[in-house]
C-alpha cells in the first residue's frame, strides 16, 4: 500500500523531545535524504540507520523508497524506538525499529554490552546503505571501531555507508589549538586519537582522528570516496554541499 503523507507520519510536538520540536522535524530528514541520494542511495536499497533517533531519516524515506525498498533503524534510547513504532512502524509497510541494548551513558546506563563489543543484529551482506548522523561524535576509539567492523559486516558488495564525524586532521587540530574553534575547550583522549570536551563523559561529545578511522575503513573493507565533505564545526567553510556542521564520510564495500 501507498505509505502515508509526510505530515501524517511526524509524531505530534508532545511526543518529542526537545532536540526535535520547533518544526525542523521534516526539513531535517529532507536535507539527510537529498544528501543521501547524491552518494548513492536509490529506492529499491534496504537502509540501515544506525541511532535513528525519533525518525527524521525513516520519514523521509517512507515518501521515497519504493515497493523494493525497506528501512530498519536502530537505536540504544528505548523511547525513541517506541514513538518511531507508534507513528511511523506502524503505518509503513517495510519499516521495522530495534532497540540496542547497549551502554550508553545518557540513554541508556544500565546496559552490561559496550558499543565495543556490540554486534549488530543482522546477517552479513544484508544492507545496500548503512547511514549515521551524530552517532560518531559519541563514540570512543574502540567503539567507533566496532561500528565501522559492523558495518563492513552487514553492507552488501558494493554497498554504501555515509556517517557524519568530527575529524581530527591538521586543519582542524590547528584550528582548535588556535582558538579559532566553536567547539570551546577540548582534551586529548585516547593517546592523541580522539579530543572531547569532558574527559569524564567522552560519549558527551568526541572527535576522532582522521587517519584512525581511515584505518579502521580499510580494515572493514570499507573504502573512503574522496574527497570528504569536512564541515563547518571548527569555524572554516564547509567544502561542499551536506547537511550541518559535521564532515561527512561516504564510503563504499569493497572487499
Amino acid at each position: 500500500m501507498p505509505a502515508p503523507a509526510t505530515k501524517d507520519l511526524i509524531p505530534p510536538e508532545e511526543a518529542l523531545p526537545g532536540f526535535a520540536r520547533g518544526g525542523n522535524f521534516e526539513k531535517t530528514g529532507a536535507s539527510f535524504l537529498e544528501t543521501a541520494r547524491e552518494r548513492g542511495l536509490e529506492p529499491g536499497h534496504r537502509v540501515l540507520d544506525l541511532g535513528c533517533g525519533v525518525g527524521r531519516f525513516a520519514v523521509a524515506l517512507a515518501g521515497y523508497l519504493d515497493d523494493a525498498g525497506s528501512y530498519v533503524g536502530l537505536d540504544t534510547a528505548a523511547e525513541f524506538i517506541d514513538i518511531c513504532d507508534r507513528f511511523i512502524g506502524a503505518k509503513v509497510d517495510g519499516f521495522e525499529f530495534v532497540h540496542a541494548e547497549i551502554f550508553n551513558t545518557h540513554y541508556n546506563p544500565d546496559a552490561a554490552v559496550e558499543a565495543a563489543e556490540f554486534r549488530f543484529p543482522f546477517a552479513d551482506g544484508e544492507f545496500d546503505f548503512v547511514f549515521s548522523n551524530s552517532l560518531f561524535t559519541h563514540l570512543v576509539p574502540a567503539d567507533a571501531d566496532n561500528y565501522i567492523r559492523e558495518i563492513g559486516r552487514v553492507l552488501r558488495l558494493g554497498g554504501r555507508t555515509l556517517n557524519t564525524i568530527y575529524l581530527l586532521n591538521e586543519e582542524s587540530r590547528s584550528q582548535i589549538d588556535g582558538g579559532d574553534s566553536k567547539q570551546g575547550e577540548v582534551h586529548e583522549f585516547a593517546d592523541g586519537l580522539a579530543r572531547v570536551k569532558k574527559p569524564d563523559n567522552p560519549e558527551a561529545w568526541i572527535a576522532l582522528d582522521e587517519d584512525h578511522i581511515g584505518r579502521s575503513h580499510a580494515d572493514a573493507g570499507l573504502e573512503i570516496e574522496e574527497p570528504i565533505r569536512f564541515g563547518g564545526w571548527t569555524g572554516r567553510e564547509p567544502s561542499g554541499p551536506g547537511f550541518g556542521g559535521k564532515d561527512i564520510v561516504v564510503a563504499v564495500k569493497t572487499a
